[in-house]
């Protein structure tokens, strides 16, 4: 075999991949029939990329995302080039290459297989009544390296402050939350437009996390049970603990703007909010906590600047033009995941009324499914 800098390593690489494909090679080792002749024609063209931009096998071991990346996109512009080529096409084409590169992952050249990756998925284009252009979907990836910096920051804060740990500690449960419960930002954070119960933060009292259920007002607009799957539950439980809520009408997820906090003291004791703080030394989390004044909780906003400040902290690779690991991001890729495997659970954690509503919001899954079984079929006819 040979090395992985070398450009003929590629080469090697896709003729024992379509050997490992065929069916009826021939005396010469030629393998035959339609798979082959199809995957033949786009793979020889990737080689030809690849070569352009003098990219090897190191490159897709060390940096496969962004270059099956930058490839994705080579395809997304023949679809609006002079050859035209269509988007469903373009993706059989990306389905070819991926191909060769899991089997590169099964002969042990490569560690995984790049093309794989949301970062590098997500430029293929789609069709016209596809829903999923420009939405973010958070990979497993970015989900593992967000929650692992996230329970690192929490567990330092912990160790070197105790109870006193706060915004890391609720920062977690919050990440976590939103990483495994699929739920939408506004269920579970203050909107400042909407005065709506439901609207205002997700509550204590709506939490249940010995059954694993929260209520909360859903996308229909009506109060509704939530699914608080086992991660998800580590992190509230926890933050339950250090934050110690006064009463369970205190939010989950408080904001830490101090003009608020005062605000909600004043509002409350009136002209006797500034002898109660000069009792506590002017700690205005002390006073609320003494009057079980609850905090306003973290606006959608607010959440987004945090995930902004998180995703960058925590180094997660991600899409330039989305900048950061969005709210909804979280939901879409956790359900994303959970349909693959199981699309009756998939709907149960995104609480849709009917499978249809979640099958039509993942149909490329289906679609990808579906190609790699006529693909197979192929594969064992020809």
């Amino acid at each position: 075999m040979t090395d992985g800098t070398d450009p003929d390593a590629l080469s090697d690489l896709v003729s024992r991949y379509l050997d490992s494909k065929s069916r009826g090679a021939t005396a010469s080792g030629e393998a035959t029939g339609t798979y082959r002749a199809s995957a033949a024609s786009e793979l020889t063209r990737w080689l030809e990329w690849m070569d352009g931009r003098e990219y090897t096998l190191v490159d897709l071991s060390e940096e496969g995302r962004r270059v099956m990346a930058r490839y994705a996109m080579h395809l997304a512009r023949r679809t609006r080039g002079e050859e035209g080529i269509a988007a469903s096409t373009a993706r059989t084409y990306y389905a070819y290459v991926s191909g060769c590169l899991s089997y590169a992952v099964r002969d042990g050249v490569l560690p995984t297989n790049p093309a794989l990756a949301d970062r590098a998925r997500e430029e293929l284009p789609q069709d016209a009544d596809s829903d999923r252009t420009d939405q973010q979907f958070w990979s497993r990836d970015q989900r593992r390296a967000l929650t692992r910096y996230v329970d690192e920051r929490a567990s330092e804060a912990i160790s070197e402050r105790g109870l006193d740990a706060g915004t890391p500690v609720r920062d977690r449960a919050l990440v976590r939350v939103l990483a495994y419960s699929a739920v939408r930002g506004a269920e579970v954070l203050r909107h400042p437009k909407d005065a709506r119960t439901g609207r205002q933060g997700l509550h204590w009292a709506d939490v249940d996390l010995e059954r694993g259920v929260m209520r909360v007002l859903g996308k229909d607009q009506h109060r509704e049970p939530a699914l608080l799957p086992e991660p998800a539950r580590q992190g509230l439980d926890r933050w339950y603990r250090v934050q110690r809520p006064a009463s369970d009408d205190w939010p989950v997820f408080p904001t830490d703007h101090a003009p608020s906090k005062f605000r909600a003291g004043r509002d409350r004791l009136d002209g006797a909010f500034d002898d109660h703080l000069d009792a506590v030394d002017g700690d205005v989390d002390a006073l609320l906590r003494e009057h079980d004044i609850a905090p306003p909780a973290l606006t959608t906003e607010g959440a987004r600047s945090l995930m902004r400040r998180l995703t960058d902290a925590a180094g997660v690779d991600v899409d330039e033009e989305c900048g950061y690991l969005q709210l909804h991001g979280a939901r879409r890729g956790i359900l994303e995941e959970i349909y693959r495997r199981d699309r009756g659970d998939a709907q149960d954690l995104a609480r849709h009324k009917s499978l249809s509503t979640t099958r039509a919001a993942y149909q490329h899954i289906d679609a990808e499914e579906k190609t790699q079984r006529i693909d197979d079929h192929l594969a064992d006819i020809e």
